[in-house]
């Protein structure tokens, strides 16, 4: 299982629009074959910080994600609501 957690930095005024944005990309990307969880929460201390964390089969799942219309079609458009560049992390269970 590979666990993945993309930091997302929005700027206050696009947080709605963001909405509509990420609940799209989640609602099609729950649909992926290889997809374990997909969830997204809100930093309750830092207003438009949010961060998804991702839970997938395997490494070939994650990078096929990547390459679907839905995720290069939304997430250019998320990147124009941002104050600062996405930062992603992917993890490999230890215990």
């Amino acid at each position: 299982m590979i666990t993945s957690t993309a930091r997302d930095y929005i700027r206050p005024e696009c947080v709605e629009e963001y909405y509509k944005l990420i609940f799209e990309l989640i609602d099609r990307t729950r649909e992926e074959k290889g997809n374990i969880s997909y969830t997204l929460y809100a930093d309750q201390e830092h207003p438009g910080e949010h961060v998804l964390i991702e839970e997938w089969e395997d490494q070939t799942s994650l990078d096929a994600h990547f390459k679907t219309p839905h995720f290069t079609g939304i997430v250019p458009k998320i990147q124009k609501l941002q104050s600062a560049p996405s930062v992603v992390n992917v993890y490999s269970k230890v215990k």
